[in-house]
């Protein structure tokens, strides 16, 4: 038996490669309630009027028009997260699970907290909000150098740019919104991220050049969403929260825990901060090395973009002997990887089977 610690991405997670992500692990014993999950999702989405999951993830051709929108792209990742988590095998312990942004709302699935309806409704519902109205926009820029090091030049770099442009006036406002492993997700305004991605260092990382601007997105996790955050809190008041199953890692590193979570607080805190205030991945992933000690940490799915971020916070933690990239990469490649992946079929069987 392995200790697992499963993570939910979030927002950009699904993109051309991961056409018919639904379809995958057909030989898998679970693979009925893999798609008992893709029904019920696309029920749910039929009687909202909205375009199914199956005709997302089955189209033949990725669309980013179609792909891209917070309105169709937060329920379908939802929806492979859950498909992915019904994969995995009983003879494993899950010990905890979490998730960067949007994946919160999965890891209210995961960890049981809410039951599969409510959290595709809060999914969908806050997903919903972005149809023809993105407000602000979300640039990423990284604090570490190619050999995934701390960077303090970068970090320098990233304080003096931020006064710079928030200097300029109310209307050019920036902020942190993720910090990302070894990368800060900033947020703002449209005036001040325009601003920001002219004022920042231009930097290259492998085949990644910085900043750039996260296509589609809002100014998540910060002031800017106060409207999305009070509209969620009343339309979605019903929703039936229950007590976590497995110990549930937020944002904030905050670790809500079976029979000890107050239900309401749990409610505000989504609806809340989590919406309006900083996202700090790296802190979550921090606490769940620490505080759960996992023999593995499982990605589900789709993608797999939040591969680096999590290396990068095992680096800095010296997790296990890890620290460098060159070190996690050769952990990688042994029989025992601390990091799952199951976008990857290799990788996947360790913790399906």
């Amino acid at each position: 038996m392995a200790r697992l610690v499963v993570i939910a991405p979030g927002r950009g997670s699904y993109n051309r490669g991961e056409l018919s992500y639904l379809s995958r692990f057909k030989e898998h014993p679970n693979y009925a309630q893999r798609q008992s999950l893709l029904a019920r999702a696309d029920r749910l989405r039929t009687e909202a009027g909205r375009v199914s999951i199956s005709d997302l993830d089955g189209a033949e051709h990725y669309s980013s028009a179609r792909h891209l929108p917070g309105e169709n792209a937060s329920a379908l990742i939802f929806t492979c997260s859950a498909a992915d988590y019904a994969l995995l095998a009983e003879r494993h312990r899950v010990v905890g699970v979490l998730g960067n942004s949007m994946g919160w709302y999965s890891t209210l699935y995961t960890g049981g907290a809410l039951d599969f309806d409510d959290a595709f409704r809060v999914v969908d519902t806050m997903g919903s909000y972005q149809k023809g109205n993105i407000q602000g926009g979300q640039l990423i820029y990284p604090v570490v150098d190619e050999h995934w090091q701390p960077s303090p030049e970068r970090e320098a770099a990233v304080a003096r740019a931020l006064t710079e442009v928030n200097a300029l006036g109310a209307d050019h406002w920036v902020g942190l919104s993720i910090r990302l492993g070894g990368n800060l997700v900033l947020a703002g305004t449209d005036a001040g991220v325009k601003a920001m991605l002219g004022t920042l260092p231009k930097v290259k990382i492998g085949a990644n050049e910085y900043p750039f601007q996260l296509a589609r997105h809002s100014a998540f996790h910060t002031p800017i969403m106060e409207a999305a955050s009070q509209r969620g809190k009343q339309e979605l008041a019903d929703i039936r929260w229950g007590q976590p199953k497995v110990p549930m890692i937020d944002g904030s590193g905050h670790l809500w825990r079976p029979f000890q979570t107050v239900e309401t607080s749990l409610a505000d805190y989504t609806f809340g901060h989590q919406v309006v205030a900083p996202y700090d991945f790296s802190t979550s992933i921090r606490v769940a090395l620490r505080e759960l000690n996992p023999d593995h940490l499982v990605l589900l799915g789709p993608g797999e973009s939040l591969g680096g971020a999590i290396a990068q916070v095992m680096i800095a933690e010296r997790w296990r002997g890890i620290q460098s990239r060159a070190d996690f990469v050769a952990a990688q490649k042994s029989d025992a990887p601390p990091l799952i992946s199951m976008n990857r079929p290799e990788q996947a069987e360790l913790a399906i089977r």
